[in-house]
């Protein structure tokens, strides 16, 4: 059975990854390094109406990956349990990482 009269198809162009991924049961660390002799700044999380959400997560602290969800623009949530209290909030991809420490930042040259 032929299908002449269809316009041919393009596969969908690839979207280019923005983020780390992680699977349901990982464990992460949050990624949110802050400047030296600043005062440390919360990670920025907003509630689905988009209002700011306090909280006491720092750089390096150990999560667990308990689920996601998609976001279109903004890419992948997570929805992460802290392990030392066991306390969940959702956070943007961005601000996780696979590794404990923080990849060092390379100066450019002007």
């Amino acid at each position: 059975m032929q299908f002449s009269h269809l316009p041919t198809s393009k596969p969908a162009p690839k979207r280019v990854k923005t983020g780390p991924v992680f699977c349901v049961g990982w464990r992460a660390f949050v990624n949110w390094p802050q400047p030296n002799g600043g005062t440390p700044l919360p990670v920025p999380m907003t509630d689905a109406e988009g209002k700011t959400i306090g909280n006491d997560l720092i750089d390096g602290q150990e999560v667990e990956i308990v689920s996601w969800r998609p976001r279109a623009r903004e890419g992948v949530a997570y929805q992460i349990r802290r392990i030392t209290d066991r306390s969940e909030w959702w956070v943007a991809a961005l601000y996780l990482r696979r590794l404990r420490l923080s990849e060092p930042r390379v100066a450019t040259p002007i």
